[in-house]
């Protein structure tokens, strides 16, 4: 705005680069801001220009919901420079106006809004994505689950009452319906975990993991036992984390290797960190190492594993629903960690 000779000059300078909108007084910016949008205000901080009270009102009203950035140009009185800044501007330019400075700092400031407004953006979508994500929860959690405990419930009443009057074809036909609900019961239990890793996350505490593993082997213990498995574990370290996360990422990670155990041996696990009391990256972030004596896997197939649904066995051989891996690789992303897996 400003209808001196150097607000002239600096439209015109501006106008090769940049889309302008002019104004001849600063009283106007209000209104043209509010129908135009811009990235970026520019006006005159002079004695006869109105430019720093405008400022003021700008920063109170229109520019809560979209903010624009403001840049000043005036005298280098510090006294004008201090006011412009508490009025709330993003950038003051001292006069006499360096170009090539301006043209940075006016380009600069409307690169920064558009990632600014990027960003506030992608925040929204994100927020509406978790608001789904929940909806998604409770309908999986109620609205399907309802009708699956209905088919077992009456699936078992039939086997128990009226299995007398079934022929073997029959009785065959519901122990396949028994069977295919538990695995989709199943399913669901996992989406619901899954989902919940984000709806559900808690804060990151202090958390000793040696601690963590010693009590998921505790809550393995007759399968342990029943398989004569040997677990050991070393020196883990203390991270910031999710302290139930960690406990599920364990749990998942120890069960899969009781469960691939190759038959032929009692299953041995090892649970240690990488190197001694060493941190990767930010700090506390550690490296650690689920070693097994398990039937192991194609090393083609090392990526694929950690997806929703992937199994490289039928369920016939092995039971589950391919959602495991897939919630250890979630929770060690939202803890900043990467994970992967090598066969020998």
């Amino acid at each position: 705005c400003g209808g001196s000779p150097l607000c002239a000059d600096i439209r015109g300078f501006l106008e090769k680069n940049f889309r302008v909108v002019h104004c001849e007084e600063c009283s106007h910016v209000e209104e043209l801001a509010a129908q135009y949008c811009p990235d970026l205000i520019l006006m005159s901080a002079h004695p006869n220009c109105s430019g720093l009270e405008v400022c003021e009102k700008l920063q109170k009203s229109l520019f809560k919901q979209r903010p624009a950035a403001v840049m000043l140009f005036g005298s280098g009185d510090d006294t004008l420079i201090d006011r412009a800044f508490a009025a709330g501007v993003d950038e003051y330019i001292r006069e006499p106006i360096h170009w090539k400075l301006l043209y940075y700092r006016v380009n600069f400031l409307i690169q920064k809004r558009k990632s600014e407004l990027e960003l506030n953006d992608f925040a929204r979508r994100l927020e509406q994505t978790n608001s789904e994500l929940k909806d998604f929860t409770y309908v999986v959690s109620h609205d399907l689950q309802e009708p699956l405990h209905l088919i077992r419930a009456f699936a078992e009443r039939i086997t128990t009452r009226s299995r007398s009057v079934l022929d073997e074809q029959g009785a065959a036909y519901l122990e396949r319906i028994i069977k295919a609900a538990g695995r989709m019961q199943s399913l669901i239990d996992g989406l619901l975990q899954y989902s919940r890793l984000t709806t559900q996350a808690k804060e990151f505490t202090v958390v000793n993991l040696s601690d963590v593993v010693r009590e998921v082997i505790a809550d393995l213990e007759v399968r342990i036992d029943q398989m004569r498995a040997e677990i050991k574990i070393g020196d883990l370290g203390i991270v910031e984390a999710d302290p139930l996360q960690m406990r599920q990422l364990f749990q998942n990670l120890v069960s899969n290797a009781l469960k691939y155990s190759s038959g032929l041996e009692p299953p041995f696990i090892e649970v240690f960190p990488a190197s001694p009391h060493e941190q990767i990256g930010r700090s506390g972030m550690r490296q650690i190492v689920v070693k097994d004596n398990g039937i192991g896997f194609d090393s083609c197939f090392q990526e694929q594993i950690f997806g929703l649904f992937q199994r490289l066995h039928g369920r016939d051989e092995y039971n589950g629903t391919g959602i495991g891996l897939a919630i250890c690789k979630k929770i060690v992303e939202r803890h900043g960690g990467v994970i992967s897996a090598r066969s020998a």
